[in-house]
């Protein structure tokens, strides 16, 4: 068996010389350490989250994978998109693109980069596209909350159907969100929160909006203070 030292890590899995779990992980490995957080199983792009910026979402990275075949330019979630966007414009037909993976793993923020890709890929910005991007906020307040694994948690699924006319531009979209864990409402874990939403509406309303609703500090709120957690480290509710 060769050394951690000796491994040669491979930008697609299905090229290893052995397919067994402890290749798969250690080729995962070798590449994080290596600040390369996206690998290729096939068709499939595995994202380790680095829990840092990286410098790989300017737009200069992003022009770079305009139309660019899968597996020349190193695998990146904007080679994903632009497979989906050509195969649409080809073949004229509906395409997916499923994120999934555990709480932290960074769905959220791979959704966001996605529609930000595709936004740019059309290379015609529209109030349809800053509408999409802008709305991650107001759902992320109402449907995310920190938990003892990921400060911005999505306690909800969220199914997005973006449209475009036949020129290839986004003339429209459709966001649907379901499955909300409603009991986070009226209880959390110990050192979590409700849903954002509480908290900055209790820090960042005006006076008059705090006299008309009567807004106490959230630590005042049995449904916001349960759980011992009020505040986010680094993060302003306001």
């Amino acid at each position: 068996m060769a050394s951690h030292n000796d491994f040669e890590p491979v930008e697609d899995m299905t090229t290893l010389p052995s397919m067994d779990e402890q290749s798969l992980l250690r080729n995962l490995q070798v590449r994080y350490e290596n600040k390369d957080i996206y690998t290729y199983t096939g068709s499939i792009l595995v994202s380790v989250n680095p829990y840092e910026i990286l410098p790989l979402y300017n737009l200069d990275v992003v022009r770079s994978y305009f139309g660019v075949q899968r597996g020349v330019l190193p695998p990146h979630i904007f080679a994903i998109a632009d497979a989906a966007y050509k195969s649409m414009v080809d073949d004229k037909k509906n395409q997916s693109i499923i994120i999934s993976g555990e709480s932290g793993a960074g769905k959220t923020e791979a959704t966001k980069l996605i529609i930000q890709y595709l936004a740019a890929r059309t290379n015609k910005r529209s109030e349809v596209e800053r509408m999409i991007v802008e709305s991650s906020p107001i759902l992320e307040a109402f449907g995310n909350a920190k938990t003892v694994r990921n400060n911005n948690s999505s306690r909800f699924g969220k199914f997005i159907e973006i449209h475009f006319n036949e020129l290839g531009h986004i003339c429209g979209a459709r966001i649907i969100q379901y499955l909300l864990e409603k009991s986070r409402v009226v209880q959390q874990a110990k050192d979590e929160r409700n849903y954002h939403i509480f908290y900055q509406l209790c820090a960042g309303a005006d006076q008059a909006l705090r006299d008309e609703l009567q807004l106490l500090p959230p630590a005042q709120y049995n449904y916001l203070n349960q759980s011992g957690c009020i505040e986010i480290e680094n993060v302003d509710d306001k």
